[in-house]
């Protein structure tokens, strides 16, 4: 048997060996109501919190860290370095709240109350480090998140790094913007 084929197969079974461990061990679990709840708390407090005269840039700060989040999360699980024991749908191998929630929704209220860059670096940093030694050992120890080849000084540099990027990004279309603004005006 050739072996794309081999791993076609070893696929479907891993897929529904996945879906019987989440009907049967998952669902309606205390590890699934901490991820739904913290999903649920998150985007309420952001919907009460975000600056609705700056909502474009603060979706866009969310978007773009969503997708770094979603893309390097691939990369982590493809590569074997850490896992997910539980998620809230079983036709995932992420952390969803983390990716699509915790992660951009940090972002996109540190891109609304720090503005400058000082302020938004230094408070992107604490984000960082609060996130690799504090917030990672607690899923690790709720058994969210099994390391496996990793290590939380390695999710540091990054989580600086996605903030960075997104606040350049976010930055340099909201110059676009303003300068079609102006050229419209003129």
């Amino acid at each position: 048997m050739p072996l794309w084929q081999q791993i076609l197969n070893l696929q479907a079974k891993l897929a529904d060996l996945r879906k019987e461990y989440f009907f049967e061990d998952i669902l309606f679990g205390y590890h699934w109501w901490i991820l739904v709840g913290q999903t649920l708390v998150l985007w309420a407090v952001w919907l009460i919190l975000v600056d609705r005269g700056r909502l474009r840039n603060i979706l866009l700060v969310g978007l773009f860290s969503l997708a770094f989040a979603l893309v390097l999360d691939d990369m982590g699980l493809s590569t074997g370095a850490w896992n997910y024991p539980y998620k809230i749908v079983y036709f995932t191998t992420r952390l969803n709240p983390v990716d699509m929630v915790i992660l951009p929704i940090t972002f996109m209220l540190i891109y609304q109350y720090f503005q400058r860059w000082g302020s938004y670096l230094i408070a992107t940093i604490l984000f960082a480090a609060f996130a690799s030694f504090i917030a990672e050992p607690l899923f690790v120890k709720l058994n969210l998140y099994t390391m496996i080849h990793w290590k939380y000084l390695y999710s540091a540099p990054i989580y600086t790094a996605i903030g960075i990027v997104v606040k350049g990004a976010a930055d340099i279309v909201e110059r676009i913007e303003q300068k079609a603004r102006t050229k419209e005006g003129s």
